[in-house]
């Protein structure tokens, strides 16, 4: 076939144009042209490219069975690893739990002691109280005479009581002689 044809068939091809049959004849022409022609050379190698994939053929069938495949190949490496434990030491922790379950209760029942009585005669017991209780209370109020200083602190503060009832009448005398200031003002 001329150059000319095959340009012609080409640019119907790349036009969108071409049927079938002419599309045919451009393969075949550009699977036999050799390489020497470097005019033909990009589109030969399309041409090779359009025939590898209309070769290559697959099946969906073996496509689903890929992507399940992957997926699930993905799962197992992202997945954490499944720790097992073992029976014995399951039995290890038990009698741990089992030995601090009763120490608990042996100290509990150590200390659970009952309350006895010191005294027998209640009114002993009584006398005995009040005598701590009146020993207590002496204590206290040693405690409690260096704190009578501080009275003297309030008695200051009653004469400066006086002081405030002077301050307090000022101003109101203060307040009558504005009264009288403005009353001459408007005469």
């Amino acid at each position: 076939m001329e150059k000319n044809q095959i340009h012609q068939l080409l640019a119907k091809y790349f036009e969108g144009k071409s049927t079938l049959e002419e599309e045919r004849i451009l393969l075949g022409i550009f699977s036999d042209l050799k390489d020497s022609d470097p005019e033909w050379r990009p589109v030969k190698k399309q041409f090779e490219l359009f025939r590898a994939g209309r070769e290559y053929s697959y099946s969906t069938d073996d496509l689903e069975a890929n992507i399940i495949k992957g997926i699930e190949e993905y799962e197992l490496r992202m997945s954490p690893p499944v720790k097992t434990r073992s029976i014995s030491q399951y039995m290890v922790a038990a009698s741990i739990a089992i030995a601090v379950v009763l120490s608990g209760i042996v100290l509990f029942r150590a200390t659970d002691k009952e309350i006895k009585d010191t005294f027998n005669d209640p009114q002993l017991a009584y006398a005995e109280t009040q005598k701590a209780l009146l020993f207590v209370s002496q204590k206290m109020n040693q405690g409690m005479k260096p704190l009578t200083n501080i009275s003297k602190i309030n008695s200051g503060s009653e004469q400066l009581k006086n002081l405030e009832k002077m301050d307090k009448s000022l101003g109101m005398l203060n307040l009558v002689s504005f009264i009288n200031q403005s009353s001459n003002l408007k005469k």
